[in-house]
């Protein structure tokens, strides 16, 4: 064999040992020291994307604390459940915003879409398992392998700084800022319209979280949060709902749609601004206080205090 191609074999080896290491060795040394340790206060938690975050002040919500984040589809909260949930057993609950939005089709874009997964992978990437990896690579390699590089640069600035927390990461209650009824506009922009298909994929995820939650032991409830009337997915319901009934019949939606609010309580058709995620808030602290979770017919006491209301 030709020494340039003796040399050129080990460079490839060793270039391919190092790459190996560069991801490997931070993928496990994450994964044996990361926390995601919260208050011990914390006995219900909820997860979601930007309605629930914007929605569940959880400052005035007892022993609650909310893990949403924007644009998180379920593929990253199914990753972001298990960690919580294996390093917090004081949590009892967990709620899950199942969102007329999170049925559409777009949501396919959020979980392997190179603007969504550049910025959720490298946060995850050390807790995904290789099938959801492989799920990512099949569906957009070329994106995938760019935000593979950057999770690496990701995990190794962890490991070099020895910073394994991973708790300010989880997403939260987010405040939003007050708009007038005039200014309320669509969230959704001419390139983000409702479609009349569905995301197959962010159903299987939310079936997936669903379903290790109970393997946890722990109560799970869907919910809805408020969203304005003219919300331009509510188009979808009659799916949204038929979706609920055939995939999630065994798990019981806790439905706050129609929690009355002004508009000048939104920020826009899909969130609630500070001020109505006050009102909403503390409305859920009392129904939590006086025993919601415990009750056989939660929906029917909500849809009577809704009532009540208005």
């Amino acid at each position: 064999m030709r020494p340039f191609l003796i040399k050129t074999i080990k460079f490839f080896a060793m270039s391919m040992a190092l790459l190996i290491c560069l991801i490997c060795g931070p993928y496990f040394l994450i994964n044996k020291n990361s926390s995601f340790k919260i208050d011990k206060k914390s006995k219900i938690v909820l997860f979601g994307h930007s309605h629930p975050e914007c929605a569940f002040n959880d400052s005035v919500i007892a022993d609650f604390k909310n893990l949403s984040q924007s644009a998180e589809p379920y593929f990253y909260t199914y990753q972001k459940v298990k960690q919580v949930l294996s390093q917090n057993p004081q949590i009892e609950t967990v709620l899950i915003e199942y969102s007329n939005n999170q049925i559409d089709e777009k949501m396919n874009e959020w979980t392997w879409g190179y603007k969504y997964m550049s910025n959720m992978l490298p946060q995850y990437f050390p807790f995904i398992d290789k099938p959801d990896l492989m799920l990512l690579a099949k569906n957009n390699s070329k994106d995938f392998l760019n935000c593979l590089s950057i999770a690496t640069k990701h995990d190794l600035y962890h490991v070099l700084t020895f910073n394994y927390n991973y708790t300010s990461k989880l997403g939260g209650y987010l405040h939003l800022q007050e708009v007038q009824k005039h200014e309320i506009k669509p969230m959704t922009t001419s390139a983000e319209k409702a479609s009349s298909n569905y995301s197959a994929v962010n159903i299987i995820y939310l079936q997936k979280t669903i379903a290790f939650c109970k393997q946890m032991h722990k109560r799970v409830f869907l919910v809805r949060s408020p969203q304005h009337k003219q919300y331009e997915y509510l188009k979808n319901e009659k799916d949204y709902l038929a979706i609920k009934q055939h995939k999630f019949s065994d798990t019981e939606l806790l439905d706050f749609n129609d929690f009355p609010l002004e508009d000048s309580e939104y920020a826009d058709f899909g969130h609630l601004n500070y001020k109505g995620a006050l009102k909403f808030s503390k409305w859920f602290n009392l129904k939590l206080l006086s025993g919601l979770l415990s009750y056989k017919n939660k929906q029917n006491i909500i849809n009577e205090s809704l009532i009540a209301l208005k």
